[in-house]
C-alpha cells in the first residue's frame, strides 16, 4: 500500500465528501499585530499568514524565526507560541480558525503542515486569504463550500511545495545524503563542510526553509509512516528501528509531527 498523494483531480471528491466535516469559527486580519499567543489548542486548528514583519514561532521545543511572507499552522498537540521579535514593532497578520473531523484526516494523510512554511510565489496570498476568510464567515452553504475549496487548495499548494525537490547547492546535496542516515552528528557534518555549527544551521534553514533538527524529525516521521502502513511490525519495533530508546517518546513525537498517534495513524489506513 502506497502513501497517499493528492492530485487536483481528487480535490473535488475530497471537497464534496467532507463538506459537512468542517466548520469555520473566525477569520481575522490585523495590519499592525503585536499580540503574544502561548497556549495549547483544544478542539480546533488555525492557519496563520504574515506578509510583513518578523516573528518568533515555537512548537514545544521547535523554534523558528520568520521574516516576510510565511504560513504557519496552529493545531491540537504542541504548546504553541508566537510573537513579534525584539527588533520588530508589528507584523501584518491574518488567520482563519476551524474545527471538525476533516482536520484530523488532513493530519493523518500528511496534507496538513506541522511547521511554518514560506508562502509559495504562485499567487497574491493576502488577497486569497481575505477572500477565503470572507467566504468562511458568510452564512450560506455555497459560501462555506467555496471557503473549504480555497482552504484545501491552499493546503494542496503547500503540500506540493514541500514535495518539490530542492534546487541543491553542492554542499547541500552531500549534507542531505548524510542526514538521511541514522545517528546524524550535526557538528561533524558542519566540520566536513568547513562551517561552524551555528553557520551550518543558519545556511541549512535558509536553503531548505526548515531547521536541521526538524528535517531529521521529518525523515523519521516519513519512515515511520511508511512502516506503519506497509508492515505489521509492533510500534515498539518501529521505534527501535528508528533509533528511539523509548516507545512513549516516539509516540509523543509522532503525534506532534503528524497530528495523531502511531496507533491511530495505522488504524486510519
Amino acid at each position: 500500500m502506497q502513501n497517499k498523494s493528492y492530485t487536483l483531480d481528487e480535490h473535488s471528491f475530497i471537497l464534496f465528501a467532507h463538506m459537512d466535516e468542517l466548520s469555520f469559527i473566525v477569520g481575522t486580519h490585523v495590519e499592525r499585530a503585536t499580540h503574544l499567543i502561548a497556549k495549547h489548542l483544544v478542539g480546533y486548528a488555525t492557519m496563520q499568514y504574515m506578509d510583513q514583519g518578523k516573528l518568533f514561532v515555537q512548537y514545544d521545543r521547535r523554534e523558528y524565526s520568520l521574516e516576510g511572507k510565511w504560513f504557519w499552522p496552529c493545531y491540537p498537540g504542541p504548546y504553541t507560541v508566537f510573537h513579534r521579535t525584539a527588533d520588530c514593532l508589528f507584523w501584518n497578520h491574518r488567520h482563519l480558525a476551524f474545527q471538525g473531523s476533516l482536520v484530523a484526516q488532513w493530519m493523518a494523510t500528511g496534507l496538513w503542515p506541522t511547521e511554518p512554511q514560506p508562502a509559495p510565489t504562485s499567487r497574491d496570498w493576502a488577497l486569497y486569504f481575505d477572500e477565503m476568510s470572507r467566504l468562511a464567515m458568510t452564512p450560506t452553504r455555497i459560501a462555506r463550500l467555496r471557503a473549504l475549496n480555497m482552504l484545501e487548495g491552499l493546503l494542496l499548494e503547500l503540500a506540493e511545495a514541500r514535495e518539490t525537490p530542492i534546487k541543491n547547492e553542492p554542499w547541500l546535496e552531500s549534507v542531505l545524503t548524510e542526514m538521511s542516515q541514522e545517528g546524524t552528528d550535526y557538528t561533524k557534518i558542519a566540520r566536513t563542510q568547513g562551517m561552524a555549527l551555528s553557520t551550518f544551521r543558519r545556511r541549512f534553514l535558509k536553503a531548505t526553509g526548515t531547521s536541521v533538527h526538524q528535517h531529521t524529525l521529518q525523515i523519521r516521521a516519513t519512515k515511520a509512516r511508511t512502516m506503519l502502513i506497509e508492515t505489521d511490525l509492533p510500534i515498539k519495533a518501529i521505534a527501535d528501528s528508528l533509533g528511539y530508546q523509548n516507545v512513549f517518546y516516539f509516540s509523543r513525537q509522532f503525534k506532534q509531527l503528524i497530528g495523531v498517534s502511531p496507533a491511530q495513524f495505522r488504524a486510519s489506513k
